[in-house]
Order: structure tokens, then sequence, then C-alpha cells
């Protein structure tokens, strides 16, 4: 044991000696880190002033069913706009008139108006095809991304009263075609009477009333949460950093494996042998340099993450856990990889490939945010995509229970890669 600790600790030192590899293992990904966290701000999204918006309802309102109850399209859009959702985004003004609007947005007071026609209702609560009114937007023509959000919203909630309206209609048409409404009801030239009318008007104001309390279903966009007390917002940084360490540390395992090769083609390696210390033993201290080197290297990261960047990387148990794991399945790949080099440039083109194949597929460039779709799928065949699924989680306020399958999956990668790398050395130094 004295022996293999000695050769390690010598092949460490001389790694952390090494001006350019300490550069790749270490300064590369703070670098990287660093400039994409000030790039995007120290949280996990991006954030964007509201835009100002002007509105005006020029829509009377409609009450289809001769009762008290008026319907008006124009005030529902104009609740969505200013619904507590959408704070954050618009900030919406009210004008009283259509030239108001345009002369506030040709001063530059807002970015863009919003403009509801008259007759907007009675268009909406209309079976006759040829009924139509038109929402103007003008906008600023040197904004984009603000009147892009206010023309989504205010198409999202016209498409809903236009499919309502469609799909009112079409009931009530096969209804009559099926004799389920009385034909002196129906025109069927014009689809166009009183009892029609009628009918449509009471399915779309139900409709319009349930979206504008809010009961219509909708889509959130959520990231990965973790619910709890420990919840927390890991930050650009620290996921940035996150992929950018686990993959650094397959180049760092690589570099040091690559040692023995290059020993080998020295001729240093074979003289080490025709001393006493038997080839299991210096092979054993070759392969423990690289585990050791590359632990080192994480931690350094991590430590340097939390004193530069503040990035809180969550408890100590789970970030000692994937450390570990992460250092052993590096070491793992690196080895084995390189017990299948027969020279030094050969392991060095060849192991980045691969490193940087499985950074792709792994997900080590997209900030630890998951992929979705195919590569969803495809991450869970390669280690560092299951590491880095960990570290999303412990970035989170995940603890132990929540990362034990990412870790037995890691460490079972790493005993296939380092056992058969370990075998494969053995046999060719045998």
């Amino acid at each position: 044991m004295h022996k293999i600790l000695a050769i390690a600790s010598k092949d460490v030192l001389s790694q952390f000696r090494n001006v350019v590899a300490l550069a790749m293992m270490l300064a590369a990904p703070l670098v990287l880190a660093s400039l994409l966290g000030l790039a995007f701000g120290g949280e996990s999204g991006f954030s964007v002033s509201a835009t100002k918006v002007a509105f005006v309802n020029l829509d009377e309102g409609y009450a289809p069913t001769q009762t008290d109850t008026t319907v008006n399209v124009g005030a529902a859009i104009g609740e969505v706009l200013t619904s507590p959702g959408l704070s954050d985004l618009l900030a919406v003004t009210d004008v009283v008139d259509e030239r108001e609007a345009r002369q506030v947005v040709d001063r530059g007071e807002v970015v863009v108006a919003v403009i509801v026609p008259a007759g907007l209702t009675r268009m909406v609560m209309s079976p006759a095809s040829s009924a139509a009114a038109t929402v103007v937007l003008y906008q600023n023509p040197t904004q984009t991304l603000g009147p892009a959000i206010v023309s989504g919203v205010v198409r999202q909630v016209i498409d809903a009263f236009n499919g309502a309206r469609a799909v009112s209609a079409a009931i009530v048409h096969l209804a009559a075609q099926a004799g389920m409404v009385s034909s002196s009801q129906v025109n069927p030239v014009t689809m166009d009477t009183e009892g029609l009318q009628a009918k449509i008007a009471l399915a779309t104001e139900a409709y319009i009333n349930t979206y504008r309390t809010g009961a219509a279903s909708g889509v959130t966009g959520r990231g990965p949460q973790i619910t709890g007390p420990n919840a927390k917002d890991p930050g650009v940084t620290g996921m940035v950093l996150t992929g950018m360490m686990v993959f650094f540390m397959l180049f760092g395992g690589a570099n040091v494996a690559r040692g023995i090769l290059d020993e080998d083609y020295q001729g240093t390696l074979p003289r080490l042998f025709t001393t006493p210390t038997s080839r299991s033993v210096v092979l054993a201290g070759k392969m423990a340099s690289v585990f050791v080197t590359v632990l080192a290297q994480a931690v350094i990261l991590i430590v340097a993450g939390r004193l530069l960047f503040g990035i809180d990387w969550g408890g100590l148990a789970p970030v000692a856990v994937l450390t570990l794991a992460g250092s052993a399945v590096s070491a793992g790949l690196a080895i084995f990889l390189t017990s299948l080099m027969k020279t030094p440039a050969q392991a060095g083109a060849i192991t980045s490939g691969v490193f940087v194949t499985l950074g792709l597929l792994g997900g080590n460039f997209m900030g630890g945010l998951p992929p979705g779709g195919f590569f969803s799928t495809v991450r869970h065949f390669t280690p560092n995509g299951w590491l880095l699924e960990g570290w999303d989680k412990v970035l989170r306020g995940a603890g132990l229970p929540e990362i034990w399958l990412q870790v037995l999956v890691v460490l079972a990668f790493t005993l296939v890669t380092f056992t058969l790398g370990a075998v494969i050395f053995r046999r060719r130094y045998a």
C-alpha cells in the first residue's frame, strides 16, 4: 500500500505542476461558467423589463339572451393582459380611443397598443361566417420581444373565443341535421335564425365567462423542481459550472491515464518494472493517481465555485457522494479508454472525441437543463448524463434519498470500465 501511494502521489504532483494541464482542468471550466453566468445573470432564468402597453376597448359588449348580463370580449382581453401572471411582463395602461393609443406609441411612451374594435363581442356571438372584426396591434417597429409577447397573449385569447364560436355553431348544425332541433328554427340556406343564434350565444357566453374566471385549461412552464423547505434556485453559473466540471473531469482523468502510455513509450515504465516492486503494484499506483487527480480537481472546482461565484452546492453528504462517484467514473472511463490505445497520440485524439460525444449526449453543454424528447432517453446511456441528473437535483435542494438511483448507476459504470481497463493493462504488461 505504501508503494501504491508513493507512485500515485508522484504522478499527482507531476500533473499539478503542469501549467497546460491545470488550465484544462481548472481554468477552462471556471472561465466558461463565469462568462455564461455574466451573460445570463445570476438566476437560472433570464428576466426582461415589463413591456408598456396601451389598451383601448371600443367593444360595447353584447347581451345575447335578453338578460341583464352583457358579455364583453374586449374586457376579457383586457383582464388577461392585466392578470397577475403577466404583471412582470406587461405594464398595461387604459386609453380613451384609438387615436390616443397610436399617439402614445409614436411618442415612445409605450411599446405597443392593443386596439379592440367595436362589435367584437357581437362578431364572436354571431353564427354567420361572414362576420368579422379585427383586433389591431400598433407597435414600435424598433421593438420585437415585447410586441411578440403581447401578440401571443392576444392571439391566444382570440383563438380561444373563435374556437368556442366554431364549436358551438357546429354542434347546433349537427343537432339540426339529426332532428334534435326543430326544422322551423333552422334555415338550411343561411343557418342564421333567431333560435340558432340564441343557442350559439348561450354556449359561447358560457365559455367566455369560464375563460374570464380563469377556469379554462392552460399550460404553465416550469423547470425541474424539488419541493420542500430546502428547495432553491441553482442559478445559471452553478448549472454551467456543474456541466463543465463533469466534462473536464473526464479530460483530467485521461491526461493522467495517458501518462502510462507516455512512460511506456519513453521507456520509463519498463525500467520501473525491473525494480523489486511488482507490476501489479506499479499499475495500481498509476490507476490510483488518476482517481486522486480527478478528485482533487473536483474539490478545487467546487470550492472555487463557492468562493468566486457564491454557488450553493447543496448538502455536504450528497455533494460528497456525487463528487466521489464522479471522480470514480471519470477515472474508470479514462483508464478503460487509454488501455485500448497503442500510443499517447492515439489516446489523446480518440479519448477527446469520445468525451466530446459523451458531453453532447449527456447534456454537459446545456447548463444543467434537462434535455427533452429523444435526448432525455439518450442521456441515460451515458455516465455523465446520470451524474448531471444527480447534480441538478442536489443543486435544487435534494438530499441523499433523491439521488441514490443516479449514484448507483454511475458506480455501475465505474465498476465495469475500471475492471475492464485494469484487466487490459495487466495483460498488456504481464
